[in-house]
């Protein structure tokens, strides 16, 4: 694995994240009649002991730790953790940051140290994200994140995705993302166009992968957000921002985020060497050319918006109009819905 080497201990959430919860049942997870694991947590969390600290976090009222172990027992899990915390022994509770860095004082661990790991996007995401701590989404029903853009650092559908998942925390969130920006001279205007190409790089990816496709919606929403990060650097330098943007981006240590950079650029769409190859890059891509400044509009209005600010270039830009709407076919036949419903699609998706 190579996720960032500061992080040491990962904390998961239990009902339906370790141990399913079952609505016939009431009143502490320890007396229920029946109890079952999570398919494939067991493998996951050996695999993992050996690498990190295990330990618990849940927001059971009715159980403490004695309990939670009890059930972890019955479950199969015994012997994993290392730690167990519940709202019932702290009394407090998720997402209250205050419940998180109650945790890392228990363990002598420091914010950076730490990732939550949680089937609940509102109660397991915001307050480790506000506590300082990574967060990793477990979301076996592919859906999208609440709210227009992801607030975690990496997601996973399947415990035999765990790894994977723990590979992306190396992912810059988005404050990072913006301060690199700010360090290559860019401007707000900028900014919110990269937010735009980020939202819609993140819905579109979502479509694919409900559609049965492999593809990272985090890693498409950090590409989206980066792939400018050279805009204004750039001409300083008379370079392509592409190209420029891919050395900044891989010296920066992020080697997939700069090949998305590299391979956005509309007149790389029919170069061989430089054309976008994995779903994340065609995506991107995509993305970016069906935003005008902050707002998702069809490629004509945004050849228009091109042509007025690069007027030598309209000609060229035009011949790329077939490949665009190549492109959107490809991408939209992938999602199963129709290519002119794109970008309707993708506004309803992030207004939803």
């Amino acid at each position: 694995m190579t996720i960032p080497a500061e992080i040491t201990t990962l904390a998961f959430d239990l009902g339906d994240t370790l141990i399913a919860v079952d609505a016939r049942f009431k009143g502490s997870m320890s007396e229920w009649p029946e109890l079952q694991a999570v398919p494939g947590v067991q493998a996951a969390l050996s695999a993992l002991r050996g690498h990190f600290r295990l330990v618990i976090l849940s927001n059971a009222k009715n159980s403490g730790a004695y309990q939670v172990q009890t059930a972890l027992a019955r479950a199969g899990l015994d012997g994993l953790f290392t730690a167990i915390f519940t709202s019932a022994d702290l009394d407090l509770e998720k997402p209250d940051p205050a419940y998180f860095h109650k945790v890392a004082r228990s363990l002598g661990a420091a914010p950076h140290e730490l990732v939550m790991i949680g089937d609940s996007y509102l109660v397991d995401i915001p307050g480790a994200r506000r506590a300082g701590w990574r967060a990793i989404w477990y979301n076996p029903g592919r859906a999208p994140a609440p709210g227009s853009a992801p607030l975690h650092d990496a997601e996973f559908e399947r415990m035999a995705n765990l790894p994977l998942a723990l590979d992306r925390l190396n992912l810059p969130d988005q404050l990072t993302c913006q301060t690199w920006y700010l360090q290559q001279g860019g401007t707000g205007s900028i900014w919110q166009h990269v937010e735009a190409v980020g939202l819609a790089a993140y819905h579109l990816a979502v479509l694919l992968r409900a559609a049965g496709h492999r593809v990272d919606p985090i890693l498409a929403h950090r590409g989206g957000l980066l792939h400018d990060i050279a805009k204004i650097s750039a001409k300083r330098t008379h370079r392509d921002h592409s190209d420029l943007g891919a050395e900044i981006l891989a010296e920066l240590g992020q080697p997939v985020l700069a090949e998305i950079a590299l391979r956005h650029m509309l007149f790389y769409l029919n170069d061989p060497h430089k054309c976008p190859r994995t779903w994340e890059e065609k995506i991107v891509h995509y993305a970016d050319k069906i935003c005008e400044g902050s707002r998702i509009v069809e490629w004509p209005e945004r050849l228009q918006g091109l042509a007025t600010r690069y007027p030598d270039s309209i000609e060229a830009m035009r011949g790329f109009t077939p490949a665009i709407e190549a492109l959107q076919v490809e991408l939209a036949a992938a999602a199963g819905f129709p290519a002119p419903e794109m970008a309707t699609r993708l506004k309803a998706a992030i207004n939803r």
